[in-house]
C-alpha cells in the first residue's frame, strides 16, 4: 500500500510503499525517511504517515 510521509523539518511530502525494501530519502533535504525491516518499513523519528487517497 502506498502511504504519504510528511517530513516535519522541511515540510515536503514523499510517497512510499508501506513495505519498502530500500532506504527512502526525503525529496527536499535527502534525510532518511524510512528503512526496510523485512516487513513494513520503519519510519525515522520526526516522520508520520497517512494512507494515500485513491
Amino acid at each position: 500500500k502506498a502511504v504519504k510521509i510528511p517530513f516535519l523539518r522541511c515540510y515536503k511530502i514523499t510517497t512510499v510503499f508501506s513495505h519498502a525494501q530500500t532506504v527512502v530519502l526525503c525529496v527536499g533535504c535527502s534525510t532518511v525517511l524510512c528503512q526496510p525491516t523485512g516487513g513494513k518499513a520503519r519510519l525515522t523519528e520526526g516522520c508520520s504517515f497517512r494512507r494515500k487517497q485513491h
